[in-house]
Parts: C-alpha cells; sequence; structure tokens
C-alpha cells in the first residue's frame, strides 16, 4: 500500500536559550551571540502512515509528538532525514492556531481556508456548511478575540474537517464543545476513515487511540519505543508509566519533575483514576476523579499528613488539598499502603495541567517526600465557558426583562 506520510531518519532540534541579548547595542558591546543549550526533540526516527489509515500518538508531555505534526505540516522543518508527504494536509494543531484575533469568524474561515490552498469561491461554496458545524452562526461576524477558547476550537475544527483533505492532523482536540458537538467530531473522523482518509491523531485519550485508530506508536523523549496495535501501544504506555512510578531514578532526565525530602515515608506511585478504576490521563470539566497515593516507609512515621496539589502547564497555582486540611488525623503509619483522595468533581477548565503528591509532618516542620509536577493530564470543556481556570456552579436572575438563552 502507499504511504501517505513517510519519516526517514527525521531529526528536529531547538535552542534554549540561557542568555539573550535584548537589543542589538548589547549584542555589539558583548560581541558574541546569546549562550545557549541544544535540546533534540526527535532522534532518527523513520515510520511510514498507509494511505486511508488512522496513526494514533501517545507519549508523555515534550516527548515530540506535536513537534511531528508540525513537520509533516511544514511549520516547521527537520534538522536531519527526509519527510515525504503525498496528499493535501489539513491541520488542527493548536487552539487558533492561523486565526487572527482582531477578524471576524467569517473572515478567519476565508484566510484559513487560503492558507490551505483554497480557492475564495471554493471557500464561499463550503461556508454555511463551517458555520453550521462549529455551531456558532449568532457569533460568527463577531471577532474571535471574543470567543471562548470552547468556540474558537470548534470553528478551527470546522475549517480543518470541511475542506476535503487527504490527510488530517489532530492534536489533542477530538472532542471539543458540547456533548452534541463531540458526537458530530467523532461521526466526522468515522466518516473520513470510511471514505479512506489518512488521519493522523496525537492524544493523551487512549481511550480514543484505541477506539480510532488501525495503528498506534508511542515516542518518548523523541525516540520511538513502542509501534503496533493500538491496544498493545496504550498498554506499553501505562506499563512504562507505573514503571517509571515504582522506579523514579528513571525520572532524572525528565526537566518538569523535582524530588525532594528526607525519604523516611517515601511515595512510590501517584495514580489519577477514571470512575471505571483505570488510569487516566484526559478527562472532561466535571468528571469524578481519584488519586491514589502509594507509599512506603522507612521506619514507623508519626502524624503524617499526605497533600496534593495541581497547577496549570503555565505554572498557575489551581488548587491544594491535605488530609491535615480535611480534619483527618493519622496517628501513625508503617510499612506500605495507600492514601486516596476522591473528587466528585474535577472543575478545572480546558488544559494541559500537572499533578504534585507530598507527606509532610503534621507540624509541616519536615518534608518526608514531595514529587513536584509529578503525573502530567489534560481537561477538555464540553460547554461554553466564559474563561477562567475553574468552573463556578453559577446562577443568573434577571429582573425586568425576558432572558434568551443560546444553546451551549
Amino acid at each position: 500500500m502507499v504511504a501517505a506520510v513517510a519519516f526517514d531518519g527525521v531529526s528536529k532540534r531547538f535552542r534554549v536559550y540561557r542568555q539573550r541579548h535584548h537589543s542589538l547595542k548589547e549584542a555589539f558591546i558583548r560581541r558574541r551571540r546569546g549562550v545557549y543549550d541544544e535540546f533534540w526533540v526527535l532522534r532518527g526516527i523513520s515510520f511510514q502512515v498507509e494511505s486511508g489509515t488512522t496513526l494514533g500518538v501517545i507519549g508523555p508531555n515534550g516527548s515530540g509528538k506535536s513537534t511531528m505534526l508540525k513537520l509533516i505540516a511544514r511549520i516547521l522543518h527537520p534538522n536531519a532525514g527526509r519527510i515525504t508527504v503525498g496528499g493535501r494536509v489539513s491541520a488542527l494543531l493548536e487552539l487558533g492556531t492561523g486565526f487572527h484575533p482582531d477578524y471576524t469568524g467569517r473572515e478567519n474561515i476565508y484566510l484559513n481556508g487560503a492558507l490551505l490552498g483554497l480557492r475564495r469561491d471554493v471557500i464561499r461554496a463550503r461556508l454555511d456548511e463551517i458555520i453550521d458545524f462549529a455551531a456558532i452562526r449568532p457569533f460568527i461576524d463577531n471577532a474571535v478575540k471574543t470567543y471562548s477558547s470552547g468556540m474558537t476550537m470548534r470553528l478551527g475544527f470546522a475549517i480543518a474537517v470541511n475542506v476535503d483533505p487527504e490527510i488530517l492532523l489532530i492534536d489533542e482536540v477530538l472532542a471539543v464543545g458540547d456533548a452534541e458537538f463531540a458526537q458530530k467530531c467523532y461521526a466526522r473522523i468515522s466518516q473520513f476513515r470510511a471514505e479512506g482518509k489518512t488521519i493522523i491523531l496525537v492524544s493523551h485519550d487512549l481511550d480514543a487511540i484505541r477506539k480510532f485508530s488501525d495503528r498506534a506508536i508511542l515516542i518518548d523523549q523523541g525516540d520511538i519505543r513502542a509501534d503496533g496495535s493500538p491496544d498493545e501501544v496504550t498498554n506499553r504506555y501505562l506499563n512504562d508509566v507505573r514503571r517509571r512510578q515504582e522506579h523514579p531514578e528513571e525520572l532524572a532526565d525528565l526537566k518538569t519533575t523535582a524530588r525532594w525530602g528526607t525519604h523516611e515515608a517515601e511515595i512510590t506511585r501517584i495514580e489519577m483514576l477514571g470512575t471505571d478504576g483505570r488510569p487516566r490521563y484526559a478527562f472532561d470539566t466535571g468528571d469524578p476523579l481519584e488519586v491514589v497515593v502509594s507509599y512506603r516507609c522507612r521506619r514507623p512515621v508519626n502524624d503524617p499528613v499526605f497533600g496534593i496539589s495541581i497547577s496549570r502547564a503555565d505554572g498557575v497555582y489551581c488548587y491544594a488539598a491535605n488530609t491535615r486540611a480535611n480534619g483527618i488525623r493519622i496517628p501513625r503509619v508503617a510499612d506500605a499502603g495507600t492514601v486516596t483522595c476522591s473528587l466528585p468533581q474535577l472543575n478545572l477548565l480546558e488544559g494541559s495541567y500537572f499533578l504534585s503528591a507530598a507527606i509532610t509532618d503534621y507540624e509541616r516542620g519536615t518534608t518526608f517526600d514531595h514529587w513536584d509536577r509529578r503525573v502530567e493530564f489534560t481537561v477538555r470543556q464540553k460547554q461554553y465557558y466564559a474563561g477562567g481556570v475553574v468552573y463556578m456552579d453559577d446562577h443568573w436572575q434577571v429582573d425586568g426583562t425576558t432572558p434568551v438563552h443560546s444553546p451551549r
């Protein structure tokens, strides 16, 4: 079968600057370039995607998944190796990619269509279909900067799937908007598969990878660690996560994770579980969540406090909880065990997040073990929210007029 996409020994590096010049004058005075380190995101990877198949791509944050899609879309260029792409590519990579915030939704449809190589008359013929698919007709002539993140994502998805691509690239946006829109997304992806389109899907949602992919690959630290059936590859990924929990020395090279403490009591594993009791790394706003912290003690520890915290990928501190704040006093722990924190609703809005966990003494004078930003996960929102970090169950009352409710 003909390959729609082929990577042959592809490598990509970025420069991470430790010192930058802030002006031309500074560059002349110092007479040298900014100091930087080279960071290799991809290291000589090779694979093929057969025409008419769906490839699922999984792996931890920072492993090179999104960089791979940008190379296919020719947003980036490789430092080594060769990439072959056969067919028109439509890419939905990042929220609002290619949108001009001061243009209206309608104007951005024409702009994105032009970037994809479509003539104006072709875009005009598909305009109503795009607007109806995105379900934002009342707001289509408003500036995109006034849209919520969900509305922007829906518009981007609607454009991407209505320009008749031969190759569709999707990065973490399979289920956006409310439940009805999510079903439309799933139905359109299924239609594309039936029509023999080539799809490359990057997602932390392992269930979506199993459902839609014909084949999956696992990328970690720039290399392909597994390539095979979706069930085999997702199971390998989960096993890798568990192994790293049990062998934290393997985390030494991961810059997002830090650990400190006396280690008289140690955290051995942190798991985020869904309603089915299985590990999950992608949630919808409002989903229930269980965080299970496993521990072991080198010696008996009196009055320990177990805690968790959540921070957004950009460093915003979102939430924290611990046994002491909930009025729970644990007299003594020894040997090994687990502590579970149950959240009936995960009220975070859409974004990427990190979970931390810690064991301290009751007076907070000693930290036995603290894993900072240990587990990475994503949150999607299936409804329109005005913005922010968290969802609040708000209610509004309007006197003197009859409100008109728009569909969410």
